[in-house]
């Protein structure tokens, strides 16, 4: 691989990235528009590190907004690694500030924002040199370059759905709480009264800490459930009027037979095409239908839940939002808030869940009415090495 140079309009990421992984490049890829500046770093197929001159990028502030670290708290260390001339991470994980997992994990949801966002720039500069930074002293990060532009890639398709419905930052929302019936997230509420209030698209989506990505799936999804509305949307064209049609028989046709998934994924696409006060009212139905089939058991669930270290290097079967769903069971009190406050959806975080027990990232610990009494033991509490009940590293001599 050989030192390049030129434009995003001529070398967009998923140009650009697809070549890095085939060939294994080691080096360093600069991706600049305007005043924003960031750094990639790669050995061997893998993402081992992220720079960015963004101030809402920087790891302190990343660390805050994740609720790892208090802001004061966040500040001083950050001084503090600079007279000690240490990496800003390395020295908080080295004076017991952050455990290394919760570092690693805000280092690499810190690096996968970054990278999902450089492959919706289309103007800008991008720059592939030779070179790697010593990153003995920083911690280390191995994120698979193939798991990394998959997910990439899926981002930008959601980008563009968002988009379609949504045209433009200037768009203001006519608000229909009555059409949800009244299952909101505070989250979602917030947006609801600031829509109602008048504000528009582009400042709905800078409103909260959480990433711009995370706000637009909260209005996509009260669009959806026909809770929100672009003042000015684009209806079905006259050409499209006998597929939306033959979608919504189709949805209604999942319904009956209990696949509720897939009547959700086609109502969307029906959504896709704008607002419809059928299909709106079909998604909420397939949408609470999906919720109590799935949802009910993994209620069921709560406290019940073990999480195992993550793998390093994360398995590429993981995607950034099981990832995320992964950090947000672990900082919730309970499942149920997990699901109804991730940004994904309930339906789609359920699923998320799912995937995670399937690859052995969450257990199950068993109930107590599951816990078989031990019927006898020894003065020190153990089933004698005898007994037929004896576990085998107990009966083997």
């Amino acid at each position: 691989m050989e030192h390049f140079k030129g434009s995003l309009s001529h070398y967009a990421m998923e140009v650009v990235v697809p070549v890095l992984l085939s060939r294994r490049a080691e080096g360093t890829l600069r991706v600049e528009r305007g005043p924003v500046v960031r750094y990639f770093f790669f050995r061997g197929g893998f993402l081992v590190g992220e720079g960015s001159n963004t101030p809402s990028e920087h790891l302190g502030q990343v660390l805050v907004d994740l609720g790892i670290l208090d802001a004061p708290r966040a500040a001083l260390a950050f001084e503090a690694a600079e007279v000690a001339k240490v990496p800003y991470g390395a020295f908080l994980v080295h004076q017991q500030f952050v455990e290394l997992p919760r570092m690693v994990e805000a280092l690499e949801y810190k690096a996968r924002e970054a990278f999902f966002d450089c492959y919706n720039w289309d103007s800008g500069e991008v720059e592939f040199t030779l070179q790697l930074p010593s990153l003995e002293q920083a911690v280390a990060l191995k994120m698979p370059l193939s798991g990394l532009h998959r997910d990439a890639l899926a981002r930008r398709r959601e980008w563009k759905v968002f988009r379609d419905v949504f045209p433009g930052v200037d768009a203001t929302f006519r608000v229909f709480r009555e059409h949800a019936g009244g299952r909101f997230s505070e989250e979602e509420s917030v947006l609801m009264k600031r829509a109602d209030a008048g504000a528009t698209l582009a400042e709905l989506l800078a409103s909260g800490k959480e990433p711009r990505i995370f706000v637009a799936r909260r209005l996509m999804h009260l669009y959806r459930r026909g809770a929100l509305s672009p003042q000015r949307t684009r209806g079905p064209t006259v050409g499209e009027a006998t597929q939306v049609a033959d979608l919504m028989e189709a949805a209604r046709r999942f319904m009956q037979e209990g696949r509720y998934d897939h009547a959700l994924a086609v109502t969307e696409q029906v959504l896709e095409r704008g607002p419809l006060p059928e299909a709106h009212a079909l998604y909420r139905a397939a949408e609470v239908a999906l919720t109590l089939a799935v949802c009910d058991e993994l209620f069921s669930l709560d406290g019940r839940l073990l999480f195992e270290p993550l793998p390093r290097p994360l398995p590429v079967s993981l995607t950034a939002d099981d990832l995320y769903l992964y950090s947000k069971l672990r900082g919730s009190a309970s499942i149920r808030q997990a699901l109804r406050t991730a940004a994904m959806g309930e339906a789609a975080a359920s699923r998320s869940v799912h995937r995670l027990l399937a690859t052995g990232l969450i257990r199950i610990a068993p109930s107590l009415g599951e816990l078989e009494p031990q019927r006898k033991t020894d003065p020190y509490g153990f089933i004698p090495s005898g007994s037929a009940e004896a576990p085998a590293w107990r009966r083997q001599v």
